[in-house]
C-alpha cells in the first residue's frame, strides 16, 4: 500500500474525513468520511503518526461529490416545517453493526444557531424500533431552491416525552449542489392525457417537459393537451395535471405493435408545479445519478 503522513493541521472537528486514515504500520484506524466530532479526539489523533494512501480511494469517490460546493448554514435557508431527508452515515452503520441504509423523512421543529437543530423522530411503516439513538453519526439531506444540501451531524439527545424528537449537532460544513431546471432525469411515471383518458408512459422529464410513450396517438404536432401523473417526493404522493404542447412526434412498431413516442413541453406551470417538479429531478439526481438523462 503506497501512503504518504499527513499534517495534523488538516484534520479539522466537525469535518468528514477525505480519506481513511492509517498509522505508521499500515494499520486502518479511521475511515473515510467519519467526522471528527470533539476537540478531544482530535487531539488523540494528534498524538499518532498519520499516513493515507497516495492516491484518492476510487471507493469513496463518486462522480456527483465532485460538482459539490461549500455553501454556509444561512443558504440553506432553513423554516420551520421544513423536511430533511436523515441516515445513518457509513461508519456508524458499521461501528454498530446496523445495516439500514434507508433515508428517512424529519421535520425541522427548529434550531438554535451554532449549539442545536432539532427535529422530529422519522416515523415510518418500514421502521421497527427507533433508527437514531444517541451518539450516532447522521448524514442529512436538504432540498431548497435549486440546491440539494447535506452535512454531517450527531445525535446528541432524544427527548421522548411529551413527544419524541431529536436535538443534533449544528453543522458546520455543508455542501450542495445546484440543479438546473434543463436537467432531466430517466423515470417510467405512468400518465394519462385528460381529453381522451389515453394511457401513457414518462420515459424522462424535466421542469420544462417530459418524453413520453403511449400505443395510440395523444394528438398532432402543435396541440395542446394536458398531461396528468403523479410523482412522489419524499414518500408523498403528489398528483400533477400539467398543460402542455406536443413539439415532437415518432411512430414505430415494439414487438409488432404500434408505438408513439412524443416530446411535449409544459406550459403555464403553476407555481407549486416548478418546485414539485425540480424537487423530484433533486432528489432522483442525488439518489440515482445514473438516471441523469
Amino acid at each position: 500500500m503506497n501512503l504518504i503522513q499527513i499534517q495534523t493541521s488538516e484534520l479539522t472537528v466537525g469535518q468528514q474525513l477525505p480519506w481513511d486514515l492509517f498509522d505508521q504500520e499500515h494499520k486502518q484506524i479511521q475511515k473515510c468520511g467519519h467526522v471528527i466530532k470533539t476537540a478531544d479526539e482530535l487531539k488523540e489523533l494528534t498524538t499518532l503518526s498519520l499516513f493515507r494512501r497516495k492516491e484518492p480511494d476510487p471507493e469513496h469517490t463518486r462522480p456527483e461529490e465532485k460538482k459539490t460546493e461549500e455553501f454556509s448554514f444561512q443558504d440553506m435557508q432553513l423554516k420551520v416545517g421544513h423536511r430533511l431527508q436523515l441516515k445513518l452515515s457509513s461508519h456508524t452503520k458499521e461501528a454498530s453493526g446496523k445495516t439500514n441504509n434507508s433515508f428517512f423523512t424529519a421535520i425541522l421543529f427548529g434550531y438554535v444557531e451554532n449549539r442545536t437543530l432539532i427535529v422530529s423522530m422519522p416515523a415510518s411503516n418500514n421502521l421497527t424500533g427507533e433508527p437514531f439513538i444517541e451518539g450516532d453519526q447522521i448524514l442529512a439531506r436538504l432540498f431548497s431552491g435549486q440546491c440539494v444540501f447535506s452535512f454531517s451531524v450527531f445525535v446528541e439527545k432524544v427527548i421522548k416525552l411529551p413527544f419524541k424528537y431529536l436535538h443534533l449537532s449544528f453543522p458546520e460544513h455543508i455542501s450542495g449542489q445546484v440543479i438546473r431546471k434543463s436537467r432531466r432525469i430517466k423515470c417510467n411515471i405512468p400518465a394519462s392525457v385528460s381529453e381522451a383518458s389515453i394511457p401513457a408512459t414518462i420515459t424522462n422529464i424535466s421542469v420544462t417537459g417530459a418524453e413520453i410513450n403511449a400505443l395510440s396517438s395523444l394528438g398532432a404536432l402543435g396541440e395542446k393537451i394536458i398531461l396528468s401523473f403523479t410523482i412522489t417526493i419524499l414518500d408523498k404522493d403528489i398528483a400533477l395535471s400539467v398543460q402542455s404542447i406536443i413539439r415532437s412526434v415518432k411512430q414505430g412498431k415494439k414487438n409488432g405493435a404500434n408505438i408513439f413516442d412524443f416530446g411535449v413541453e409544459f406550459t403555464e406551470l403553476k407555481t407549486e408545479q416548478i418546485i414539485e417538479l425540480h424537487s423530484l429531478i433533486c432528489q432522483e439526481i442525488v439518489e440515482h445519478p445514473s438516471l441523469e438523462a
